[in-house]
């Protein structure tokens, strides 16, 4: 039925590309607790996109660097992402199990900025957060950093991004 939901989804917002569009997931109860043993339990890791409206890289991360085949492949078999708006005021849960706003929760671990990619490992933790405009290859980069593992070790982000150039 999840999948079902979600192929529906893909069709009525007009996300183009194959169905593995399917690691774009609108979360219907905002329980991001629960999204991650979800994800766990299709042995994948859950991403937080925060956004607002009005964003120019937030619409151009979902126009140009979400559909683009290699991000869409590599996301599919790896990740759920799910979008929080950070001047929202839907009641939410968030991964370690504290429940706020949208707008609470991101004002509480300083989200700002937009586009902002918050990377969790399947435990819930977070793994990686980036912000701002991220190309296909810097995005990409990013969801292998954390499926990786790279993020448990002394490299940072930042130098294995450099690596990858």
């Amino acid at each position: 039925m999840r999948k079902f939901a979600v192929a529906v989804l893909v069709c009525a917002l007009g996300w183009a590309g194959p169905a593995s569009a399917e690691y774009r997931v609108e979360s219907i109860d905002n329980d991001y607790r629960s999204a991650v043993e979800d994800a766990k339990a299709e042995n994948k890791r859950l991403v937080l996109f925060f956004h607002q409206a009005g964003c120019p890289y937030c619409d151009k991360m979902r126009a140009r660097v979400h559909p683009a085949p290699m991000v869409m492949d590599y996301f599919s078999q790896h990740y759920v992402m799910m979008e929080v708006n950070i001047k929202g005021n839907l009641d939410m849960v968030a991964p370690d199990g504290s429940a706020s706003s949208e707008a609470d929760y991101s004002r509480k671990i300083r989200v700002r900025a937009t586009p902002v990619f918050v990377f969790y490992d399947q435990d819930g933790s977070e793994a990686l957060r980036t912000t701002g405009y991220l190309d296909e290859k810097g995005f990409l980069t990013a969801g292998r950093y954390v499926v990786d593992g790279v993020h448990k070790t002394d490299t940072s982000f930042f130098r294995y991004l450099q690596g990858k150039k």
